[in-house]
């Protein structure tokens, strides 16, 4: 009888331990099978720095006034393409053209008084040379004669510069463009901008045709880029506009932008579609190296482990880690320039066995 019971025991066990084992090896190939794989295969791959900037007009001044006056005449609104030497904005001339009649008066009173001091200093000298008249009277009619010119020079000079500010009313365009921004309307008194003022800004022209984008790219980045080098730039706002460009600027010294060296990139572009526009965020791609044919397979399935990569490759129903080398990547898939053969499955995740210590 108690080998009876014996015998239910161990045979009760052995169906545990059968059951457990086909429990665990069940769990074993389930976790095996939900590892996705990548196969290695040839492709083409492009390396590339991007980076996300502005649009800026290539050309674009702020407008300001010379002189202070009241606007009479406002000529443009914002959108407006303009010419250069347009009429943009007409100033009240009124004050000035009366400083300038009195320059002019002033004027011809002087070249009277020049007149008159001549003939007196030209008929004092004949006495002089007779010894009918003295030295002094002599010498003061000379002198009389000198200031007469020079007052004479300081009229013409002070009309030149009334008729200048009387020019300076009529404000006018500096190069060809379009009003990017007004910040004034007529009847508004403006003040003119000088040495100890910075006058009111009337508008902001900006030439369209030519734009550039100013991107921030690292330290590290910035080593594979020269000028001239091509570039592709796209816009968040235009769905599939995509136009190409070149770096026309790369900055000979580096900015701190949150905690990071970064050097400012212009890339130059032409634009032909009227939606790109100042202000509008823009991504540029700008090619650095590319191979061709090569094999690769997925970022995700290299690993890194103490300086060195590898992968994690199939091997019937086990992994075996192997060390690679790589070469450049274009954010998605990565060569492999040995240690991984055409047509090898990798696995895109830690395969069972394998810990966190393994890479």
């Amino acid at each position: 009888m108690k080998r009876f019971i014996l015998l239910l025991l161990l045979l009760a066990l052995g169906a545990g331990g059968f059951l457990l084992f086909k429990k665990n090896q069940a769990a074993l190939e389930s976790e095996r099978s939900i590892i996705r794989t990548d196969e290695a295969t040839l492709r083409d791959l492009e390396l590339s720095v991007s980076a996300t900037g502005e649009v800026l007009p290539l050309l674009s001044s702020v407008v300001k006034s010379e002189v202070s006056g009241r606007i009479t005449t406002l000529n443009v609104e914002e959108g407006f393409s303009v010419k250069k030497g347009d009429l943009l904005v007409q100033l009240d001339r009124t004050s000035i053209e009366t400083k300038v009649r009195e320059a002019e008066r002033n004027l011809e009173a002087d070249k009277l008084r020049l007149e008159k001091s001549e003939r007196n200093f030209q008929r004092l000298s004949e006495l002089y040379k007779k010894d009918y008249i003295g030295e002094q009277e002599f010498l003061d009619a000379q002198t009389d004669f000198d200031l007469a010119k020079l007052n004479l020079e300081i009229a013409q000079a002070r009309l030149e510069e009334v008729e200048e500010d009387l020019s300076k009313t009529s404000i006018l365009a500096p190069h060809d463009g379009m009003v990017t921004k007004l910040d004034i309307v007529e009847g508004q008194v403006i003040s003119g901008a000088t040495s100890v003022s910075n006058g009111t800004e009337l508008l902001t022209l900006s030439k369209m045709e030519e734009l550039y984008m100013e991107a921030q790219i690292n330290e590290v980045d910035v080593a594979f880029l020269e000028l001239g080098q091509s570039a592709q730039l796209s816009f968040d706002s235009i769905a599939g506009a995509s136009i190409p460009g070149e770096i026309g600027r790369i900055a000979v010294s580096a900015r701190n932008e949150n905690n990071i060296r970064v050097f400012p990139v212009e890339i130059m572009f032409e634009v032909e579609d009227s939606s790109v526009r100042p202000g509008v965020s823009a991504t540029v791609q700008i090619p650095v190296q590319s191979v061709s044919e090569v094999v690769s397979v997925l970022l995700t399935a290299v690993y890194l482990d103490g300086g060195r990569q590898f992968v994690y490759v199939q091997n019937g129903d086990r992994w075996d880690k192997r060390e690679v080398v790589v070469g450049i990547n274009d954010l998605q898939y990565i060569e492999i320039q040995s240690g991984l053969s055409l047509g090898e499955v990798v696995a895109l995740s830690r395969p069972p066995g394998f810990n966190n210590f393994d890479g």
